[in-house]
């Protein structure tokens, strides 16, 4: 039952973790387990021949079972704990527990973020078939632990027999041997009786074995092979391309799970046809496109349905339509999609289909000529929860994005925005944002219509033109209004501020977010024009 188990779980943490040593101790653990129990199974139910070996065999089976409960709760316990937590606590340890949140260094990385996601599905289940692999290994320890007990409490109290039976006299010892020949005459006889049962037996144990045995193989063999395969194609595109490569097991192409396009050091405009027809389909998770100066989205994204992000940098985005477009059927696992310093006068269709991508909650857009959003967006990211347009010519309030039921981190920094409809809180489909950034606008005025049930933890609007604040702003902001740079922190206009406003004494002392919510110097540096592989 356990090796059964522990089989598709060393098949998923080949398609989800790429450290290969943690990969190699998974096999080892179950290739451990099928031959340790081969060896154990084939001393416990070796057939006993005469009296004398039937005593000593006895033994030796008590010895082996002894030792198969103590190695299995050694493998389960590995498998069950020790290996798990070598991949979660790491990631505990980086958890900020004042901010709730992990690092943006992590966060922005091409491999970390991708390594947090899939190594922690690793280690939490998945689906109800994955939580019964993971639940085994612990049963197994605590039905081993009671075993263990129970053998060594019957060995305890078997010793006092054994001394009373050591010191009996001279007539009882015959007596006792009477008995045994007899037991012995009659076990030869039952024994003639039942060949059928015995070569029922030998059969199943033959069988048995030989499970154990091969499936042992059979892992070792599939292990090295997809850790070990040999590379086919274009040697120098996968160096420059791949920056994590994964082992799953039968994977026909190369398999990796984070590629770094780069038009310009291939001497590129955009990626041809089958730029990505090299790449295993199910291993591809992330993909970033930079320096295109006449990109079109290749067809060929529809066809990885493991994709978790994808990223345009540095492009002149000339077309992605609906030939190309991202799909809820396709894209299950679609979690973000970022667009930094992209030449683009709208929303590209091929993120706007509907119904909507199911995880797809992570939307930003940096450094864009984009200067209004479609009405579609309500119904195409409605399942949105973090929207950044900063950097952009926006020229008013995109209120369609408040019709975005989930949503809770906006930020407008750095647009075009000079003033927001009245009803624009009152009407909204969200009631609360963590986050709302308005900073670096030529904003005047909030708007004065108050909805009680709408709250914002942080407010932003550092550089703007307010020069007065709505009363809805004392009592449904909760944590603070950052404002630095604005004309009410000028002395004169300061006087109404309240315990909650911030306007800081250098730039230093204002909320980050002044400046702007996707953190472009760490991104900046992974995006060299002339990019070496680091992965």
């Amino acid at each position: 039952m356990e090796i059964a188990t522990q089989v598709p779980g060393t098949y998923l943490y080949g398609t989800l973790i790429a450290r290969p040593w943690i990969n190699h101790v998974k096999a080892a653990l179950l290739v451990l387990n099928c031959w340790s129990s081969f060896i154990i199974y084939r001393a416990i139910s070796k057939p006993n021949r005469v009296h004398t070996e039937a005593t000593i065999s006895g033994m030796s089976r008590q010895s082996a079972r002894f030792s198969a409960e103590v190695v299995d709760v050694l493998l389960a316990a590995a498998t069950g704990m020790l290996l798990p937590s070598a991949i979660f606590v790491p990631y505990l340890m980086k958890f900020d527990i004042n901010t709730l949140d992990f690092p943006d260094a992590m966060l922005y990385d091409d491999t970390d973020y991708l390594n947090l996601v899939l190594e922690n599905r690793a280690f939490f289940a998945i689906s109800w078939g994955d939580a019964v692999t993971k639940i085994v290994p612990h049963v197994s320890v605590f039905v081993c632990l009671v075993a263990i007990g129970s053998m060594i409490e019957s060995a305890s109290k078997a010793e006092p027999k054994a001394l009373k039976a050591t010191l009996s006299s001279s007539p009882v010892r015959e007596l006792h041997s009477k008995r045994s020949s007899v037991r012995m005459d009659s076990h030869r006889a039952s024994m003639t009786a039942s060949k059928p049962a015995r070569r029922f037996h030998r059969v199943y144990r033959l069988v048995a074995l030989s499970v154990f045995l091969v499936t042992g193989v059979i892992v070792v063999v599939l292990h090295f092979t997809a850790q070990y395969k040999t590379t086919r194609g274009d040697l120098d595109l996968i160096d420059k391309s791949c920056f994590q490569i994964m082992h799953p097991w039968f994977a026909h192409n190369y398999s990796c799970a984070v590629i770094k396009y780069n038009c310009y050091a291939q001497d590129l405009t955009s990626p041809p046809p089958g730029a990505l027809d090299w790449l295993e389909r199910v291993a591809l998770r992330t993909i970033v496109f930079m320096h295109c100066s006449e990109f079109v989205m290749p067809e060929s994204i529809r066809e990885f349905p493991s994709l978790m992000g994808i990223e345009l940098w540095n492009t002149t985005l000339v077309r992605w339509g609906e030939e190309s477009a991202l799909s809820a059927e396709l894209h299950p696992m679609m979690l973000f999609l970022i667009m930094g310093y992209v030449n683009m006068t709208e929303v590209p269709t091929g993120i706007l289909r509907f119904p909507p991508l199911a995880r797809l909650t992570d939307l930003e857009f940096t450094h864009t000529n984009l200067t209004a959003l479609p009405d579609s967006v309500a119904d195409s990211w409605s399942n949105v929860q973090v929207l950044y347009i900063e950097h952009s010519q926006l020229n008013r309030f995109p209120r369609v994005v408040m019709k975005i039921p989930v949503l809770s981190e906006l930020s407008l920094i750095d647009n075009k925005i000079a003033t927001m409809p009245d009803d624009v809180l009152v009407t909204a489909a969200s009631t609360y944002f963590y986050d709302l950034a308005l900073s670096r606008n030529p904003l005047r005025k909030l708007p004065d219509a108050r909805n009680e049930a709408f709250g914002v933890s942080l407010l932003s609007l550092e550089f703007t033109l307010i020069v007065e604040l709505p009363l809805w702003v004392l009592t449904n902001v909760w944590e603070y209004v950052s404002l630095g740079g604005s004309p009410i922190c000028e002395e004169g206009h300061n006087a109404s501020l309240t315990g909650i406003e911030i306007c800081g004494q250098d730039d230093n002392s204002w909320d980050p977010l002044g400046e702007q919510g996707f953190p472009t110097q760490l991104v900046e540096p992974l995006r060299m024009l002339k990019s070496q592989q680091t992965g």
